[in-house]
């Protein structure tokens, strides 16, 4: 997810980051630990005679002592030593135990493309993925080495019998690496994942729930940080949505600082792009991705755009967890050409956003002399599928956008469009007096559903398969 890392976590270093993610849901006294359910002085502190069952939040407990999760050293993890124990950090409400016979027939081919990564991350991360996941869920492991010069089989395959390496030889970029992952996947579900992950206790069962009660969701765990100066560090992220600026930067928002701390799924305008869980034949129905778009750089909206408009819907599963590496370009290992993204996100603006392409090219004015080629292909899918248009998805699905429309400015251009005041905390299209406040956004949202119960009573009270979006984790539908 290095490529749609949002500019609201590179700005900030890993500590500062977490913080500012906490303190959306509210602060806690720094000298403070959670312990889950309670805080205390530190991690040892937490039991209070009532052992494992009171330590969990920021801390694990290891060997009958409840402590933080980095002082479980790599030689004396639960598993002999491979991965970093994370702590749960599931929210109270989730289940304890799955029935796993019920997602029997959604069994899972994990997608996971790499690049340059360090093998301690890249072991760590199968490492917890075999730990944490039921065998009896999973097809395959599909670890494609994107032009890597050690595509690291032999080391992969002898961690399990169902790891699967594609060695591509030349560096093809994450997104047709993912297409080639696709290809080949033989199960009903696709499970995108990264090389620098730490998946958390029952992270799968809660996603492939939502697929049962809705095959055309894209679900989402809850991605905790992992700050990219200790990867033996583990941080739980409050109840935050994915959405995008009219530049298409990815960003994180809790709209309306309404957000649940709970353990229902809830709806998000956008996704990161890089772990989610998707039904196969739909993923495909889709038509993903644009093999027009080259190395890195647009398929979290690409995905966006289609799952929402064309008929399904994007959900957040807290209790679903997986620690995430959140990398700035200093910290990434390989090389991003920035003017290749801008082409990217061209491609995609004239597609999804051709009816508000002035918005676009006024936030990436660098995009206008920009060739697009090989565009009727896309045109003539986007017709076939029948979509709804932006207007429907700034209407129903992220009210943040749409009204940010006539706010967006430009921090470094001259003219009517630049910026005339501090920017937004993360932000690069609006200043901080131009957030949308708490009572805009609510009174909105409580509009669009209205509007939606009012359409579905016309047609006849059919359900729709989906409600209203708002932002989920901001004050949206709660599942």
């Amino acid at each position: 997810m290095d490529s749609n890392v949002p500019m609201s976590l590179r700005r900030l270093t890993a500590v500062a980051a977490v913080a500012a993610l906490v303190c959306w849901a509210g602060c806690v006294e720094a000298e403070q630990v959670s312990c889950g359910g309670h805080y205390a002085p530190d991690c040892a502190a937490c039991p209070q005679g009532n052992g494992e069952a009171w330590c969990n939040g920021d801390c694990t407990w290891h060997h009958g002592r409840c402590v933080l999760p980095y002082e479980v050293t790599v030689e004396e993890s639960d598993d002999g030593g491979d991965f970093p124990f994370p702590p749960d950090t599931r929210p109270r409400g989730c289940q304890a135990t799955y029935d796993n016979s019920r997602y029997a027939h959604l069994k899972v081919s994990v997608i996971l493309p790499w690049l340059k990564e360090k093998w301690v991350h890249l072991r760590g991360t199968m490492q917890a993925l075999l730990h944490f996941t039921p065998d009896d869920l999973i097809e395959e492991f599909i670890f494609i080495s994107d032009g890597n010069v050690d595509s690291k089989e032999k080391e992969l395959t002898a961690m399990s019998s169902k790891v699967k390496v594609i060695a591509l030889p030349e560096r093809q970029g994450l997104i047709r690496a993912k297409m080639k992952g696709v290809e080949v996947a033989k199960a009903p579900v696709i499970v995108f994942m990264e090389g620098h992950c730490i998946v958390n206790r029952d992270w799968l069962p809660p996603l492939l729930e939502r697929l049962i009660l809705d095959p055309k969701a894209l679900a989402m765990p809850s991605l905790d940080i992992i700050p990219q100066d200790n990867w033996h560090a583990y941080h739980k992220t409050p109840p935050i949505i994915w959405r995008y600026e009219w530049n298409m930067n990815l960003i994180t928002s809790s709209p309306g600082s309404t957000a649940s701390s709970g353990a229902k799924a809830y709806l998000s305008p956008g996704t990161s792009g890089g772990i989610f869980a998707m039904k196969k034949d739909w993923f495909e129905y889709l038509g993903l991705f644009d093999v027009g778009m080259l190395e890195w750089g647009g398929d979290h909206f690409e995905l966006t755009m289609k799952v929402w408009r064309c008929g399904g819907r994007i959900e957040i599963v807290p209790c679903s967890r997986i620690g995430h590496l959140f990398r700035d370009p200093g910290h990434r290992p390989y090389p991003v050409e920035v003017n290749q993204v801008v082409q990217n996100y061209k491609r995609l603006a004239h597609v999804w956003l051709k009816d508000h392409l002035d918005y676009f090219y006024r936030m990436k004015p660098e995009a206008r002399p920009m060739k697009l080629i090989d565009m009727d292909p896309l045109y003539k899918q986007h017709e076939d599928l029948s979509c709804h248009n932006m207007t429907w998805y700034l209407e129903n699905v992220d009210f943040e956008m749409n009204y940010e429309m006539d706010k967006i400015c430009h921090p470094y251009i001259t003219g009517p469009d630049k910026c005339k005041g501090e920017l937004a905390s993360g932000r690069y299209t609006i200043t901080r007096d131009s957030l949308m406040p708490r009572a805009e956004y609510i009174r909105v949202k409580a509009a669009a559903e209205a509007r939606q119960a009012a359409q579905e009573a016309s047609a006849g009270g059919a359900a729709a398969t989906k409600k209203p979006g708002g932002g989920g984790g901001g004050g949206g539908d709660e599942l």
